[in-house]
This record gives structure tokens, sequence and C-alpha cells, in this order.
């Protein structure tokens, strides 16, 4: 796996379908919140807000996008914790109780999910870190 140290060159090593995938994403995370700013963290792009890094790209697997969300590097974490967010859309498969994944398969899977994804960002976004 390549070292990105640019968003440019992050976007320049997606195959077809995940770039389709991660800039329909990156357009409706960012057109979410004006305080949300991007750059590479983890080997992807991560979206801060309030100083604390939020929404992240997982790009392990070629045949899927997955989007974590999370609390920062700085808030402990319980996995056997009730989540801290309602999920009605049944989006979000927990890993803990401050975070959790959203992936998508195609660009199709994220338009049939594009509206319930973007109340699910939003309302992640709502929680104070």
């Amino acid at each position: 796996m390549n070292k990105y140290k640019t968003l440019d060159a992050f976007l320049n090593d997606l195959t077809p379908t995940q770039s389709q995938v991660v800039d329909a994403l990156r357009k409706l995370i960012l057109s979410l919140n004006t305080d949300l700013t991007e750059e590479i963290k983890w080997n992807a792009p991560s979206y801060i807000y309030k100083g604390e890094h939020r929404i992240t790209f997982n790009m392990r697997y070629e045949d899927k996008v997955t989007l974590v969300l999370h609390m920062g590097a700085t808030r402990k974490e319980d996995k056997k914790a009730t989540p801290i967010m309602n999920d009605a859309s049944d989006l979000i498969e927990w890993i803990s109780n401050i975070r959790g994944t959203l992936t998508f398969k195609s660009i199709e899977d994220f338009e049939s999910k594009k509206e319930s994804t973007a109340d699910v960002l939003t309302n992640w976004l709502a929680i104070p870190a």
C-alpha cells in the first residue's frame, strides 16, 4: 500500500469504481458543514471538525469504500458500550460506542443511500467531541 502525503496522490491511486464513490462522498461530506477541514490522515482523506478528526476514509479493500465515524484519537472507546448515536437508518456498523463504519460497494449503492448518509453524517457532527 502506498503512503499518501497529498490528496491528489491518494485520488490518483484509486480504482475507477473507488474514484466514483470517493468523489461523491467527498462532495457530500464537504457540503454538510463549512467548518470541516479535509486532509490526509491515517493514509486517507480525513475530516476535522472543531479540532478533532471525525470522519475518515478507510480504503483497505478494493471492492468497497468505507467511511469511519469516530471521535479522533484522544477519546477512550468502549467496544461493549451502547453507541453514542441512534442510527435509525441502520447504515452504521458499530465497532465501539464512539466508532462505526458506513460501507459503499458502488456508486449506485452510494446513490441509493445518499440521503440517509447525509442525515447520519449531519447527526454525527452534531455530537460534541
